[in-house]
């Protein structure tokens, strides 16, 4: 997204955006001018090495998308430092990374590791039932952390002195309209929500299933978590994250499908998963077990008397024929271990698992560090939580630099400002009443055949509105 076009900017703090081609990174410098237009003397004089903490998944659910946080994580380091050298100060940042497996007690035993040694900044988690965890700790501890990807409704809530966590996403009332949107564009009438049941998945289908109801019926219709019965208009069926036989799941969702698939919704039917890296498991078991979930399809973007608003091609040009009934989120939007994966290679034969993820616009700054991040993460490309990662640890580093000292309390109270006044990778930086980022687009990838494997591509967009829960507008949405 862009920024506004003009900020009334603090006398005591100017966030001063360059792009001057400095170092080996994103190939940007940041320059931070402080009351009387100089870095603070004590820090800048003390040639102190700072350490920020990461909090990371490398090894379980959502590994895809933590290898490459970590790597971002290190190249932000780089640059910063390399910011620091060229203005003369003699400060430098690291970068602790902990590995906390998807599990939130290993994330607040991580953090506590990190106030016991002094840390005051941490980016992540990546998942809200971990932040859940680590809130009291934070608050109680005065440590400042700061999530990429951490998006539960559930966790917004007001700012305030003693509210220590930050969320550069922005919470999942925006993208359940966003979901609820994309579906409907494909002729969608009924709704399966099969979700992982955690502070995540939780909020994110109860706020695609309200909105869902809300465009179609005006909330007249019914939105059921006890069951589906043909009556439905949506039907919520929760698994422990924890799964790894999802047999119980899919004969639940295959008896909704069969019940909401009958009459005049045959064909109208679609099913939008809310998971991580599970679910490939899941997809693999349905193809065991129930392969006609996998074959069902939908009216598509000619659905109607007339073409479907915003589902064209990146040319304009209207879409039609029929769609698959699968749609996923942001916790499987650009996963390599789910596009990537041979148990799940058959379902993308025929399904491209249109998934909504927040996004933004690109800019010479993403390009600059998109061009450099294969050769610093073995090969990989950072994806939109990647980029965020990036921007946080940035986001810590000028909090430090602006509240003059490495202190949780100092940096808490300045972070709005600081944020609001940095444009990075991912665009403004600003933050809504809750501490959370102020949303506006969300893009939709989908995994389609490269030769002879999957990789995901981008499919479309959805821009907000002002006011959440209203419809916003689709764009170049693209699900064939």
């Amino acid at each position: 997204m862009s920024p506004p076009a003009k900020k009334m900017v603090s006398r005591a703090i100017a966030l001063i955006l360059l792009i001057v081609g400095v170092g080996v990174g994103a190939g940007i410098t940041y320059a931070s001018l402080l009351a009387g237009g100089q870095f603070n003397s004590g820090l800048c004089a003390s040639g102190r090495t700072l350490t920020l903490g990461l909090l990371t998944d490398k090894t379980d659910g959502l590994s895809s998308q933590g290898v490459r946080a970590a790597f971002a994580a290190q190249q932000a380091i780089t640059d910063i430092n390399t910011y620091l050298s060229n203005a003369g100060c003699n400060l430098k940042f690291a970068v602790s990374v902990s590995d906390y497996q998807l599990d939130s007690s290993i994330a607040l035993t991580d953090l506590q590791s990190f106030a016991a040694s002094g840390v005051q900044v941490v980016v992540g988690p990546l998942n809200s039932g971990a932040l859940q965890n680590l809130i009291t700790y934070a608050d109680s501890n005065h440590i400042v952390v700061i999530s990429p990807s951490s998006t539960s409704a559930a966790l917004a809530i007001a700012e305030s002195s003693t509210k220590y966590y930050f969320r550069t996403a922005p919470d999942d009332r925006w993208q359940g309209m966003a979901d609820a949107r994309m579906i409907q564009a494909e002729g969608a009438a009924k709704l399966i929500v099969v979700q992982r049941h955690d502070t995540y998945g939780d909020a994110l289908a109860n706020a695609t299933a309200y909105n869902f109801n809300y465009l179609l019926t005006n909330k007249a219709g019914t939105v059921d978590s006890n069951g589906c019965a043909a009556s439905d208009t949506v039907c919520i069926i929760q698994y422990d994250p924890k799964t790894t036989d999802f047999t119980t799941t899919v004969t639940a969702v295959n008896s909704a499908y069969s019940a909401l698939n009958a009459t005049s919704y045959v064909n109208k039917v679609a099913i939008d998963s809310v998971a991580f890296e599970e679910f490939t498991q899941m997809i693999y078991q349905i193809n065991a077990q129930h392969q006609n979930l996998l074959k069902g399809h939908l009216p598509g973007c000619n659905s109607g008397s007339a073409a479907v608003p915003g589902c064209t091609d990146i040319n304009g040009k209207n879409l039609t024929g029929t769609t698959s009934v699968w749609t996923g989120v942001d916790g499987q939007a650009q996963d390599t271990v789910i596009s990537n994966n041979s148990t799940s290679s058959g379902y993308f034969a025929n399904n491209r698992l249109p998934s909504t993820i927040y996004g933004f616009s690109n800019n010479t700054k993403s390009f600059a560090l998109d061009s450099i991040f294969p050769s610093v993460s073995n090969g990989n490309v950072c994806d939109n939580y990647c980029r965020g990662t990036y921007d946080d640890m940035w986001l810590g580093a000028l909090g430090t630099l602006s509240a003059g000292a490495y202190s949780g309390t100092k940096i808490q109270a300045i972070m709005p400002t600081v944020a609001a006044n940095y444009f990075g990778v991912t665009g403004w930086n600003g933050l809504d009443s809750n501490g959370d980022r102020v949303a506006n687009i969300y893009q939709v990838w989908k995994v389609a055949a490269s030769g002879s494997t999957y990789t995901w591509s981008y499919s479309g967009e959805w821009t907000a509105d002002p006011t959440p829960n209203t419809p916003g507008i689709l764009d170049h949405f693209n699900p064939y």
